[in-house]
């Protein structure tokens, strides 16, 4: 069997603040969600991914770990614009302000909670 991709798997530091992130903000579906011996775990739908946003017990997490580490994670909105404007009202980390170029595509970088880059993308509309 070839490798095939099961999962982004975000470490966080608390899993309430980020589906506060994800789910609130980002529209992102909760597909379920569950607790074990201290870990919370809820798997979120985007797209054809799954991503599991894990929060160990306090014992367990790392404190020295730098969760941004270069890791990027590239989602597709509608109305770029006034999602980078709702996001600023709520004071999330903007990483780099929105760019709104005549081709290609808009962006918008922002921080997750953890630190993790968010980088919220809308193809520019050409007429032909």
């Amino acid at each position: 069997m070839g490798s095939v991709f099961a999962n982004l798997i975000l470490d966080v530091g608390d899993i309430d603040r980020s589906l506060a992130f994800y789910h609130d903000m980002l529209n992102l579906p909760i597909q379920r969600q569950e607790s074990y011996a201290g870990h919370h775990l809820a798997y979120l739908h985007a797209g054809q991914t799954e991503i599991l946003l894990l929060q160990q017990p306090k014992n367990e997490q790392n404190p020295t770990l730098h969760r941004s580490g270069g890791l990027v994670m590239k989602f597709y909105v509608s109305e770029l614009r006034k999602v980078a404007n709702f996001l600023q009202e709520r004071r999330v980390t903007v990483l780099q302000d929105l760019e709104m170029p005549t081709h290609g595509e808009r962006t918008f970088l922002v921080a997750d909670p953890d630190g993790y880059a968010v980088l919220l993308a809308e193809p520019v509309e050409t007429l032909n």
